[in-house]
């Protein structure tokens, strides 16, 4: 009788290690492809993800802080090159351009925070308004002539915002 002791005992330690030990590899590979599988383009998506050294060892609810971390980034890289644009040009209307997306990058940088604390809190159903992202990127690069030099950098914003929408919607799917 005094086997069956030892026997729960080691059963329940490797039990305890084997969740410790999942826990601690992160997001596994399969879930953050079918994360990016609902971006415009996968493997971006997880190249995005995983330039954060953090990612491989995220659980979700760090995923989506890490998603939204990575946002900001881009959002504020952005933000500040748009700002070299308007502070560079001479030509009024293109100040003014670039003015009118300084803007519209203020306002994403504000949605991201917001959307952060809800991260913080847990609260992923709130976080609504990161598909306005997408739209707000948009305003600004069709505010510019066609000849400008900020498709790329757009183009990295709408990537890098999907990739944040689509991990807290997958996390919301989760924590249902």
């Amino acid at each position: 009788m005094s086997c069956f002791p030892l026997f729960s005992t080691v059963t329940l330690f490797v039990a305890s290690l084997s969740l410790l030990i999942s826990s601690s590899c992160g997001v596994a590979p399969n879930v953050l492809a079918t994360i990016c599988s609902q971006t415009q383009n996968q493997e971006i998506c997880e190249s995005i993800l995983t330039s954060d050294p953090r990612t491989s060892s995220a659980d979700l609810p760090t995923l989506s802080l890490i998603s939204l971390n990575l946002t900001m980034k881009q959002a504020s890289d952005n933000n500040q090159s748009f700002t070299q644009f308007r502070d560079n040009t001479t030509n009024p209307s293109l100040k003014n351009d670039f003015s009118n997306c300084v803007m519209l990058y203020k306002d994403m940088q504000d949605k991201i925070n917001a959307a952060y604390l809800l991260s913080t809190q847990r609260k992923y159903k709130n976080i609504t308004e990161l598909g306005q992202l997408t739209t707000l990127a948009y305003n600004c690069e069709n505010g510019l002539p066609y000849d400008s030099p900020t498709a790329a950098i757009t183009e990295d914003m709408l990537l890098t915002s999907q990739t944040a929408v689509s991990v807290n919607a997958y996390i919301v799917t989760q924590f249902a």
